[in-house]
This record gives C-alpha cells, structure tokens and sequence, in this order.
C-alpha cells in the first residue's frame, strides 16, 4: 500500500423486496421458459410446480363491492300510519281511556276528551294499518264489559 491510499471497507446492500422478488421460484422459472421459445415445434412448457399455499389476505375489492350493494340496496320504508277515531259514550264518567293491544293494554296511555256538545268522549290515535283490540276504561278502574271490541284499521 501507499501512503496515500485509502482502506476501503465494503458496506453491506440492503435488500429491496420488488414484486419480481416477491413470487415464487416456480413461478419464474415457468415464466422464463414462456418467454423464450424458438420454434414452434421446439417449445416444450415445464409444468409449474405447486408451492405451499400461504395465507393470503382477502381482497379490497369484494369489500368495496359489499358497500355498494349496501347503498344501493333500498331501505324499507316504514308503513304509514293511520290517524283512527274512538268515540266512547260515558255519560257518567270523569275520565275515560282506551286500552288496547296497540298500547299494550295500559290504561291510561290514550286518554280521551269529552267533547261538550254531544257528550262523548273522543281520541284520535295514529296507528299502522291492521287489527286491534279494545276496551274503554272509565274513571280508570271500569272496563267496558263483555268480549273485546276489535278495530279494523
């Protein structure tokens, strides 16, 4: 050595994983063969062989393709309702109510207004389109006797 020369110590390369690094041996050694054939007649295609199949993760794509069928797909639209008069006659009664299979039985969920020309008592309830039973309760402990009235709304 000289003096003025300089002792140059190679560092190591880092390895950069590229997408051709990333398959197979298999796989290129399949794809080298394809690329290069001479002759028609002379092409002969190795078969590739299997790898140990590896855990692969799902793709993005049927994803995305999940969210838009859930945006595309319409919401049921909830059924309309509709606005159904009880009248009670309950000439003698300070309270009267309406009880029912659309409040759960409870006695004085829909409470119903006397009206003071005619002497009955009203309630306009909205409810969804079907079949309900009731009963008018009057003064909150008096149930209209006899089988359950039924509404066909």
């Amino acid at each position: 050595m000289s003096k003025n020369s300089k002792t140059v110590v190679a560092k190591p390369v880092k390895k950069v994983a590229t997408k051709a690094a990333a398959k197979p041996a298999a796989e290129k050694s399949a794809a080298k063969t394809v690329k290069a054939p001479a002759k028609k007649a002379d092409v002969k295609v190795a078969p590739a062989k299997k790898a140990a199949p590896k855990a692969e993760k799902p793709a993005k794509a049927p994803a995305k393709v999940a969210k838009a069928a859930k945006v595309e797909a319409p919401k049921a639209a909830a059924p309309k309702k509709v606005a159904v008069e009880f009248v009670a006659d309950c000439p003698l009664a300070t309270t009267v109510s309406v009880a029912g299979t659309f409040n759960n039985w409870t006695v004085d969920a829909d409470m119903l207004k006397k009206d003071e020309k005619t002497g009955l008592w009203v309630a306009k309830i909205s409810l969804v389109p079907g079949d309900y039973e009731y009963k008018f309760v009057c003064d909150g402990v008096n149930w209209d006797a006899g089988d359950n009235k039924i509404k066909h709304v």
